[in-house]
């Protein structure tokens, strides 16, 4: 979700396994979970960089230690709402509840005299075994409204988490990766929040990028999603989807008049899953949602945009804490599914752009159907039967 425009600020690569299995939930005697688990992992009121709100978790395995995640995340400062930073945080694999933000963040800052001179915000974070590095793609503005997706590159280090500095994090060039076009059958005037999964093509030997963005332009404002191509990562080709029937080029219809921002891709099985911060009925209320497919170019299908919603969450949901949930992203942790989000109480004047966001982590006990012969997914719940078996 974000406080820079008139909508809402929300990826990591790919599936992520996080190793071996956890201890259950708390449960009752049918030994299931007797309410979802959820609580603030990094409270905004913590520094004075992100003390409005904290968005965009993007959790990776460290490469370099096994026992620990680290994540990397956006905060905005409430002395200056139009602006946003990235820092960083580690926390055991063992306890995925517990996080311990960097003193030194933040790690990465708005560029000087460049593109991304404004405001940058996190979109996503992969690592590359092959050249050792993470790869962090970021939406970036000189003025206050993210408007281009931009590539930095840092070497992971002999820790994989303290050589994530300002000193190491290097921008690709001078110019974004992607930027919107203004051409037909685009007609873009933004392009941003960049979902990013790469797939080893073993017939052609080289890897296949996908790219999953959210715009603005002709269609509205943040009507859905779009998506672009790489063989790197660095030069990216977009894709106008021609079987969309509103002619707007996305990958799945979109619910009309709804805000899609910040959203994660990653695979379960052979189903591609992009989990998407929706802002219905122009932000009305944002919500988790998911889209599902069995190919990451074609047969996109979106989920009944209530079927992750935040008030089916028995026992942790309350107007007060979680009334929007926004920049979700779901990662399997020792063979246990969470969800991490920023969410917020509703606003006395109740417009979200004012509202104050943590960081959440909810445990995902609750498995659901998505497309037929595809994969099951969990989300916050509690289990039809018995514990969790992913």
């Amino acid at each position: 979700m974000k406080l820079f425009h008139c909508s809402l600020p929300v990826a990591v690569a790919a599936l992520i396994w996080f190793g071996a299995p956890a201890v259950a939930a708390e449960t009752n005697l049918a030994g299931a979970p007797r309410t979802v688990r959820g609580a603030v992992i990094i409270d905004r009121t913590s520094a004075p960089w992100q003390s409005q709100q904290i968005q965009e978790p993007c959790i990776l395995p460290n490469p370099k230690d096994p026992t620990r995640l680290l994540m990397l995340y956006s905060g905005v400062p409430a002395t200056n709402r139009d602006v946003c930073f990235i820092g960083k945080a580690w926390a055991r694999k063992s306890d995925p509840f517990t996080w311990h933000p960097d003193v030194s963040n933040p790690i990465f800052a708005p560029g000087t005299n460049n593109w991304d001179s404004g405001s940058i915000r996190l979109d996503a974070v992969l690592y590359l075994p092959e050249k050792d590095a993470y790869y962090i793609y970021y939406s970036g503005t000189k003025a206050s409204v993210q408007d281009r997706i931009g590539l930095a590159i840092c070497a992971v280090g002999s820790d994989g988490y303290s050589g994530l500095n300002p000193r190491s994090i290097r921008r690709v060039g001078n110019q974004p990766v992607l930027a919107p076009e203004p051409a037909a059958p685009f007609h873009e005037q933004m392009a941003s929040q960049a979902a990013v999964l790469r797939e080893w093509n073993a017939v052609q030997q080289h890897w296949n990028w996908y790219l999953y963005y959210s715009y603005r332009g002709k269609d509205g404002i943040l009507p859905g999603i779009r998506l672009a191509t790489s063989n790197d990562g660095k030069i990216w080709k977009r894709r106008f989807e021609e079987t969309d029937p509103r002619g707007m080029g996305q990958i799945f219809s979109s619910t009309p008049g709804a805000y899609y921002e910040w959203h994660q891709v990653f695979k379960v099985g052979g189903t591609y899953v992009l989990s998407i911060e929706v802002g219905v009925s122009a932000g009305k209320r944002w919500r988790p949602v998911i889209a599902v497919s069995q190919d990451p170019v074609t047969g996109w299908k979106q989920l009944d945009v209530d079927t992750v919603l935040q008030t089916k969450w028995v026992g942790v949901y309350n107007d007060n804490t979680i009334y929007h949930v926004a920049t979700p992203a779901f990662y399997l942790i020792q063979n246990k599914w969470y969800l991490y989000t920023q969410a917020c109480p509703l606003p006395k004047n109740e417009n979200y752009i004012d509202g104050h966001w943590d960081l959440w982590c909810f445990a995902c006990d609750r498995q659901i159907p998505t497309l037929p012969g595809g994969a099951n997914l969990y989300i916050p719940g509690p289990p039809a039967t018995g514990g969790h078996t992913p």
